[in-house]
């Protein structure tokens, strides 16, 4: 990673003394299995890893070395004398696809540390968690952890456009992935595969779900002809096996988003309905060709009737009935539609719309058919509900799909973690099987799991900011572990990306936990306001600039009060849930405005008024992004300069957007209320008619 950052795999030693001795003891010597494309990646991290962390070069043996104090042993029972005499063979056999064990033994007088898993994908995850434990300083002498993950599916969304290597909501720069070089890789792309598989991501698509037309021109015509529903072309299909082999080797399956009218795009079927036995044929016929050059592909992404995109509807087809015949190709490979239920386009309320589409359809979906629920109802917005579909639909797989580039919440710029957010989803009790149903809970079958919207890019901190990295690492680990707590996941992170010292730890840490909420104060008030932001003509669109006059059905704004009447959606839910936030009294705070329709004057339960609260909100959001940034800047010489002056100059922008926001923000709330800040703090701004 020499033109770019390392992230979290610097490899950068934090032991010394005993701890070092106990570590070379152990990791200095390898025997690793071999025979599997996965384990050449093992022995390929070990090269890259240990000169850093233990100052030596490691011997890798193809047999188990004989005269050395100690060694690290990969592989399975079955081809290990030393790994099936310290790990009974069934314990390892019952392990969840991916699981791995590390454990601590003695073997012929030998220190050995053994790391062994059931299939070569978690010999891969189990040698990154110890390279994890290494790079934060953990022990290993007396060593035994069992890791499985909780979903068969960790996957991520790729938001790449191919036409002209831009990514959507991309804020890292252009497409890491030279769409047009391909089948020639780079080594960029195996340092992506390798961050994705150190925290146990086991799938990737490849391309955007937005593939109807390029966002604007580019200067090669090319690239204005090449559309995302392209890559199925039989040349585009060939240039894509040897990403696809680089993926496999670090245990990542290969998908791609697909358009629903390919059969008519690509082949030369005159309707793309999914009940015409010429485009069933032609995605039979698709699927073979694919399979054919990718024997471990994935499967497809698709969205449909939605945004302008074609689908089912177009012919009076339900989502079933079109999910259902791209499934029946992809079947006989074993391979897996995930569907999307982000579709709005047809009803005055876009929150209640996916429930009243896929709700009636449960149970109708084909084995091989996910159902791909965003975590709330809007669109990713800084806070949202749950979504009703959670728990709502036992009879079809689900898949929980997450935001882990910051659309909303600072597009790279920003700081703004998102594993608190994802954990308030993840603990959200449904009440779907009465209390204690959780979402965490309700996708643990083989067809079900966790989906993270990602658009690294080509920028040197492949994120746009250095701390934006964090949410790609809290995604994996998230989606391998939901119940792994904020602190750990972001401790672990900040050591191994920024080192041990525990000043600079904390402060890290620190600012990363409070920073969702800041935003989330400076952004909506927040009581639960949506949409916010400008959207612009269509080749300014950016969600970045607030402008609240521009989505008054999302906010409610009024001149008689602020806040969306959503009873109707809060009727999907199952009581209690339902009951909740129906209820003005009853309604989490942080959601009332979602669910309620209320007068400026209203009071809450602490006496402060609703637009008092959001006057107070907003500008405390803009105080605790001044606080986030003073913390950074008081570690000037504890880390880096050049990665330190990076995150403090857009630092220096978060608060100067935080302040844009705050202004154009309570600038309306006055403008609909009439109602002064009781503090004297005066709204500036354009208010309601900035758009």
């Amino acid at each position: 990673m020499d033109q770019y950052d390392d992230c979290w795999l610097r490899y950068d030693s934090p032991a010394d003394g005993d701890r070092l001795d106990a570590y070379r003891r152990r990791c200095v010597h390898a025997y690793v299995s071999e025979g599997a494309p996965e384990l050449a990646a093992v022995r390929d991290e070990l090269r890259r890893a240990v000169p850093s962390l233990l100052g030596r070069d490691p011997h890798l043996w193809q047999h188990p070395p004989r005269t050395v104090d100690g060694f690290l042993a990969v592989g399975t029972p079955d081809e290990m004398a030393m790994v099936a005499e310290s790990v009974p063979v069934d314990e390892v056999e019952r392990f969840a696809d991916g699981g791995y064990l590390l454990r601590s033994v003695e073997w012929e007088g030998m220190d050995c540390l053994v790391v062994t898993a059931a299939s070569d994908r978690g010999l891969v995850y189990g040698t990154f968690h110890l390279l994890r434990l290494l790079s934060t300083g953990e022990p290993v002498d007396d060593l035994d952890v069992r890791e499985e993950p909780a979903y068969a599916n960790r996957v991520i969304d790729q938001w790449d456009t191919p036409f002209h290597r831009s990514v959507e909501r991309g804020y890292g720069g252009e497409s890491i992935f030279d769409w047009e070089r391909l089948p020639d890789l780079r080594p960029r792309y195996e340092d992506y595969a390798r961050l994705l598989a150190s925290v146990g991501v086991n799938g990737i698509v490849l391309n955007n779900v937005n593939t109807e037309k390029p966002p604007r021109a580019s200067a090669n015509p090319a690239f204005d002809a090449f559309e995302g529903w392209q890559l199925l072309e039989p040349r585009r299909l060939e240039a894509l096996t040897g990403l696809a082999a680089l993926f496999r080797r670090y245990g990542i399956e290969t998908y791609l988003s697909v358009n629903f009218a390919a059969p008519m795009l690509l082949g030369d079927c005159d309707t793309a309905d999914p009940l015409d036995d010429e485009v069933r044929a032609w995605w039979e016929r698709k699927a073979e060709e694919v399979y054919d050059l990718i024997p471990d592909f994935g499967g497809f992404l698709v969205k449909a009737d939605s945004e302008g995109q074609p689908g089912p509807y177009d012919y009076g087809r339900d989502h079933a009935e079109g999910a259902n015949a791209i499934a029946a190709a992809l079947a006989p490979h074993g391979g897996r539609v995930f569907w999307r239920a982000f579709v709005y386009g047809s009803h005055d309320d876009r929150s209640v719309q996916a429930y009243e589409t896929f709700d009636p359809l449960d149970g109708a979906f084909a084995d091989n058919v996910t159902v791909q629920v965003k975590n709330g109802p809007i669109d990713f917005q800084p806070r949202e509900p749950v979504s009703t579909l959670f728990g709502s639909m036992p009879k079809t797989d689900l898949a929980l799909e997450l935001q882990v580039t910051g659309e909303y919440t600072g597009q790279g710029v920003h700081a703004a973690y998102h594993h608190p957010m994802w954990t308030e989803v993840f603990e959200f009790d449904t009440h779907a099987d009465g209390a204690g149903t959780p979402v965490k809970s309700l996708f643990g079958g083989d067809g079900e799991g966790v989906v993270g919207v990602g658009s690294v890019g080509e920028d040197r901190s492949w994120t746009g900011t250095h701390l934006a990295q964090s949410n790609l690492y809290a995604f994996g680990r998230a989606a391998w572990d939901p119940d792994r707590s904020t602190g750990t996941v972001t401790d672990e992170w900040v050591r191994q990306t920024f080192g041990t010292d525990g000043e600079v730890v904390d402060t890290v840490a620190g600012i990363l936990r409070d920073s969702w909420a800041a935003c989330v104060d400076y952004t909506t008030g927040g009581l639960g306001l949506m949409h916010m932001m400008h959207n612009g003509e269509e080749l300014l669109e950016n969600h970045y600039e607030p402008s609240p006059g521009e989505w008054p059905g999302y906010h409610g704004m009024t001149d008689d009060g602020v806040g969306v009447d959503r009873s109707a959606y809060a009727a999907q839910y199952p009581d209690p849930v339902a009951d909740r936030y129906a209820s003005v009294d009853d309604c989490p705070e942080e959601l009332l405005l979602f669910f309620h329709h209320l007068p400026w004057e209203h009071e809450l339960a602490d006496g402060t008024t609703v637009v008092q609260r959001l006057y107070d909100n907003c500008f405390a959001g803009v105080e605790e992004a001044k606080r986030l940034r003073e913390r950074w800047n008081s570690l000037d010489g504890r880390v880096d300069d050049r990665r330190h002056r990076h995150v403090a100059e857009r630092f220096d922008e978060q608060v100067a957007s935080a302040e844009r926001w705050r202004d154009s923000l309570t600038a309306t709330f006055y403008d609909y209320s009439g109602v002064a800040d009781e503090r004297g703090r005066v709204p500036a701004g354009d208010g309601a008619g900035s758009a």
